[in-house]
């Protein structure tokens, strides 16, 4: 699928409250200081149409099996010159 980030909203799960963010904007910030927060249900800007989770690439998906990629280096982390407290392998659940 051949779709921008910024035409994609999803939501990002919180402990306080769920909000809903462009996939560019994750992308660019991340979960901050929160290491297991996610984003969630992607659908269309415009329409609301749902789309698959795989139009988050992997990197970004922040589950368990991106940051476990991650930490045996075959997937970049997309965060690391933010302030985003990378969970040790002990904390995942």
């Amino acid at each position: 699928m051949d779709i921008s980030p910024d035409d994609i909203v999803v939501t990002v799960t919180h402990p306080w409250m769920d909000i809903d963010v462009t996939l560019a904007a994750w992308m660019e910030r991340g979960p901050g200081s929160r290491a297991f927060i996610r984003a969630i249900h992607p659908r269309v800007r415009a329409t609301g149409e749902v789309l698959p989770d795989s139009v988050i690439p992997l990197e970004y998906q922040n589950t368990q099996e991106s940051r476990d990629l991650i930490r045996r280096g075959l997937l970049p982390n997309p965060w690391s010159g933010r302030a985003w407290p990378y969970p040790p392998e002990e904390l995942e659940e």
